[in-house]
């Protein structure tokens, strides 16, 4: 079997290089940054542990059997995390709707589902689908709050069909629910990093994409990186993955006292119209347990709805945080210290663009691969499965 070269040393990249390397195939991982695990991160400050994108997994038979493999624990959520609130009219609910607003809801939406009108048409809009199935109001309080704070998109463009359409599953968990390694989701990235070294994976960060088309070709980069490094080899499927918006991301993580932890949940999301900036908080304190002495909170801004807030200084956008704080728990508070993360290039827009692109269908050179959040769903449980289903094909037509 010819050398597996896979660019990139994201969460795609480390866990294709994994299953390749545990296949017998011979692996060079090529990442062009100075540190590996991509967004991944977490940072162990003086008042506790920063996760830099994502705070846990969805859980699934996949990752549970990796973690496994790897030695990594998983602890799910705790009690206190069972509360999800919205935000309407000046203060957090778990249900934002009145109760004429929730008959309509219920009407609309089981008219729907017993007419089989449920699912969303092509090139449909979320707003647009939203609006048809469930109403105008439960769309713009319920649905794209909570989608806004998965995807950072704009409802009037996000594809209901790629968000809402029928797309393969990851294998069920024994337990289901959000999940990290107790010490962060850098403990995962980490170990598998030390498992690379285990089984001869040749790792070069730093590097340039000088010579990765020379045997078997994974490309485990953003969108907009693939695009680089197909343009001498395949333009016009470079020139597709060229037109994939990137929406940014922002998360400030702030820690306060033990008493500021006002609201025992997971955390708000906010609707665009309520007047905070933010797409919504996490109450990290409430999560994950060893996240801080006192209270942890994450505030996510950006999207495509605010791209230019991630051209703000620290001071400007903390001054917009401790307002959106203020309208949320009716008070202003100093934060014992705070940490800025900011994703110039976060996650790709799920917009109706996307949709008729199809990236998972476009034409590529013989050996060469591609896994990425552009392709089949967002998060680290979809990577997984993509990473999971290239190595296995590789190794599959290579008789390993």
């Amino acid at each position: 079997m010819r050398r597996v070269t896979i660019v990139g040393g994201g969460f795609s990249g480390l866990t294709a290089a994994y299953y390749l390397a545990r296949g017998g195939a011979d692996v060079t991982l090529v990442e062009k940054q100075s540190r590996l695990g991509g967004m991944v991160d977490t940072v162990a400050t003086p008042q506790g542990l920063v996760e830099t994108a994502a705070s846990g997994i969805r859980n699934s038979g996949r990752l549970e059997s990796l973690c496994r493999e790897l030695g990594v624990p998983l602890v799910h959520t705790m009690k206190e995390s069972k509360r999800r609130y919205l935000f309407r009219n000046g203060k957090p609910t778990q249900w934002p709707l009145g109760l004429g607003e929730s008959f309509g809801f219920a009407g609309k939406l089981g008219a729907h589902l017993l007419t089989g009108s449920f699912r969303p048409k092509a090139g449909e809009s979320v707003d647009a689908w939203g609006a048809r199935v469930i109403g105008v109001t439960p769309t713009r309080k319920i649905l794209n709050a909570v989608l806004q704070g998965v995807y950072a998109g704009d409802p009037a463009s996000l594809s209901a069909s790629l968000l809402f359409g029928k797309r393969e599953k990851p294998p069920k968990p024994a337990r289901a629910g959000l999940v990290a390694p107790p010490n962060g989701l850098a403990q995962l990235t980490a170990t598998i990093v030390d498992k690379l070294h285990e089984l001869g994976v040749e790792i070069r960060t730093g590097a340039n994409g000088d010579g990765v088309f020379d045997g078997i070709t994974v490309l485990a980069t953003s969108a907009r990186d693939c695009s680089a490094l197909l343009k001498d080899r395949a333009l016009e499927t470079s020139k597709a993955l060229a037109s994939i918006d990137m929406v940014p991301l922002l998360r400030v993580t702030a820690f306060y006292a033990s008493a500021e932890n006002s609201w025992p949940g997971f955390g708000t999301l906010f609707p665009r119209d309520e007047g905070v900036r933010a797409l919504g908080v996490l109450f990290n304190t409430n999560i994950f347990p060893n996240r801080g002495d006192g209270h942890s909170e994450s505030w996510i801004y950006g999207g495509a709805q605010d791209r230019a807030i991630l051209d703000l200084d620290d001071a400007a956008l903390f001054e917009i945080m401790d307002r959106d704080r203020e309208r949320l728990v009716g008070k202003r508070v100093e934060p014992i210290a705070r940490y800025p993360q900011r994703w110039h290039v976060g996650l790709p827009h799920y917009d109706l663009h996307l949709e008729k692109l199809s990236p998972a269908k476009l034409p590529l050179p013989e050996n060469v691969f591609l896994t990425g959040n552009y392709l089949r769903g967002i998060g680290l449980p979809m990577l997984l499965e993509q990473s999971h289903a290239t190595a296995m094909s590789i190794l599959a037509r290579n008789g390993k």
